[in-house]
């Protein structure tokens, strides 16, 4: 069986969230939240948020925004990086799991309660079939989870670094004002926090105005309080552009078991996505929109998902009776 308490913890680019997580119920405690600047390394944080407990678990499993590979990690948005071997020396824990942040996303998801989650159109989820997971923050992740014989499968992906797409004469524009001094202009560089604040300023200039460079939750803030004609055009074109993306990352998953929207910006911009424009977006894939129709898309509200998911993924694997993993030893 496994032990009654363990370390989770959901590292993005900007805050790091630790909690205490019952393996037999998903429930958490002790949940704490870190700036990622105020700590050299993740270590120093995991350790940080330890000294602070009563008692130290035997056993963690930490989501990081990042792929992870061969037990190493090396942070996208962020100049951390790390390895198992060193996490786990400097923690004292005797098993640890790390995975990617938005696998463990995709793990919540049969865990969420129906008044954690929002619903944008669709209809039901096809039993079983593959769900999609994805959401702006500090970057944008992206995760399916599959149906299999020994029951859900998180499938990571960095989907969020695919090409962005523009699809009009206005999108293009806008979009070359975006990669100006880029080799590359991928979907996170658009759909993210730091997108935002982009967008704005390219909105801006394509109007011959004057932007003052503005974080992205002033600029999401001016957008829903009406007054900043630049802000509401930039949110809709994010919100647009979202769904947009959304759909091409349905089509690849085929996830006609229901798209689900994380990430720390989506449930602010929820009566955004709720006005029309992000579901016909989504839809809007030539032969392929009846095949989207029915998919329902849901914000996740719950606020520490990642967490719980993560807390999912270690109770499988010490079910499993698994060891821990030689790369990270």
């Amino acid at each position: 069986m496994p032990p009654a308490s363990a370390l989770v913890a959901d590292i993005g680019g900007t805050n790091a969230r630790f909690a205490l997580a019952c393996l037999e119920t998903l429930d958490l405690r002790e949940t704490r939240q870190f700036l990622c600047s105020d700590y050299p390394t993740l270590a120093s944080a995991a350790c940080a948020y330890l000294q602070g407990l009563p008692e130290k678990p035997r056993h963690g499993a930490l989501a990081v925004a990042a792929p992870v590979v061969d037990g190493a990690v090396s942070f996208t948005n962020s100049p951390w990086s790390t390895t198992g071997a060193e996490l786990r020396r400097a923690t004292g824990l005797g098993h640890l799991l790390l995975l990617n942040d938005f696998e463990a996303l995709s793990l919540s998801l049969p865990y969420l309660r129906g008044d954690e989650l929002h619903q944008i159109g669709g209809a039901e989820p096809a039993p079983h079939a593959t769900k999609l997971v994805l959401g702006p923050g500090t970057g944008i992740g992206v995760a399916g989870l599959v149906w299999s014989e020994a029951g859900w499968v998180a499938v990571p992906g960095e989907g969020g670094h695919m090409s962005f797409a523009a699809q009009t004469p206005r999108e293009f524009e806008l979009a070359m004002r975006l990669r100006s001094g880029r080799e590359h202009l991928s979907v996170e560089r658009v759909l993210s926090g730091p997108g935002l604040a982009d967008l704005y300023g390219a909105v801006a200039a394509s109007h011959g105005k004057p932007a003052e460079p503005l974080p992205p939750g002033e600029v999401l803030n001016r957008a829903l309080a009406g007054g900043d004609s630049i802000a509401a055009e930039t949110l809709e074109t994010f919100v647009t552009w979202l769904g947009a993306f959304a759909g091409d990352a349905a089509l690849v998953f085929g996830a006609r078991g229901g798209v689900y929207l994380g990430g720390g910006i989506a449930p602010r911009m929820l009566q955004a996505l709720s006005t029309g424009a992000f579901r016909q977006a989504f839809e809007a894939k030539g032969r392929m929109r009846s095949l989207l129709a029915p998919i329902p898309i849901n914000v996740i509200l719950a606020e520490f998902a990642t967490l719980k998911g993560a807390a999912a993924a270690l109770r499988a694997r010490l079910e499993r009776g698994c060891e821990p993993d030689p790369a990270l030893t």
